[in-house]
């Protein structure tokens, strides 16, 4: 087993969770906006930006960040768009694995568009729904439960690649322990976490099958950056895990259509 993985994993994941129960809303949008950059900066890297085009990409993620809070309609119009864009992408992955039919969803464009939409939406969960932080903490639970349960059980009983092309290392055997291990989680935190019971709580772990799926999309994205840049991580900053961006691929996705569905059924 990877212990440097396993113990960064646990450090992360206790700091993140006692960070979004204990900061108010400036500084959480501050620590979310932070982490967002450093993953746009490791985005620039892949697609060989220079540090003149990153500092001028984050101007639109500065202004969002003053705004944000006031302007709570574009953060949802961000999160809406986001999310369309990531059904497509979904759409060219399947269809054309490494080499998409627009190779503007590869852009470093996309990435600050993407940064902006996941931003938002954390912003939009931590602040809107009741009991947005610990309903926060248990959609990043589920999140990380389909990425560990993924790795563990593609690592040990993983045989029939999922997307050869684009990442090897994933497995059908994987993809199906993540999805099981989210379904765990999701009644787990559903039960624990929101005190939630009958349709509501059958409604949790339907939520929890979607985050478990539609994760897979963010990494066999971002796999496909790192493909096209002959890299094996998006960075060295997390030992064991590579970059900021290798740890948020399938939270990138997930957020934004986590912040529309709960809009449309609230």
């Amino acid at each position: 087993m990877n212990w440097s993985r396993v113990i960064t994993a646990v450090i992360l994941a206790s700091i993140v969770i006692a960070l979004i129960l204990k900061l108010e809303n400036i500084w959480f949008d501050l620590i979310c906006g932070l982490i967002v950059l450093l993953a746009l900066w490791e985005w620039a890297v892949l697609k060989q930006q220079s540090f003149i085009v990153f500092l001028l990409s984050t101007i639109p993620l500065t202004v969002l960040f003053f705004v944000g809070r006031e302007y709570q309609n574009l953060l949802m119009i961000l999160s809406l768009l986001s999310s369309q864009i990531w059904i497509v992408i979904a759409i060219d992955i399947m269809l054309n694995k490494l080499e998409s039919f627009y190779s503007a969803l590869n852009s470093y464009v996309m990435g600050v568009f993407l940064m902006s939409g996941v931003w938002s939406a954390l912003v939009l969960i931590h602040g809107w729904i009741d009991g947005g932080p610990m309903f926060l903490i248990s959609v990043l639970l589920m999140i990380w439960a389909a990425d560990c349960f993924a790795y563990l059980v593609g690592k040990n009983y993983g045989h029939r690649k999922l997307a050869p092309e684009i990442s090897p290392g994933k497995t059908y055997e994987g993809f199906c322990g993540g999805v099981l291990g989210t379904l765990i989680l999701a009644l787990v935190t559903g039960v624990i976490l929101l005190n939630l019971s009958g349709v509501q709580l059958l409604l949790w772990v339907g939520l929890g099958l979607f985050i478990s799926v539609i994760g897979i999309i963010g990494d066999l994205y971002e796999s496909r950056l790192k493909r096209i840049a002959g890299v094996k991580d998006s960075g060295r900053i997390l030992p064991g895990h590579g970059g900021i961006l290798d740890r948020i691929d399938s939270m990138i996705v997930a957020m934004p259509m986590v912040a529309i569905g709960w809009y449309l059924v609230r």
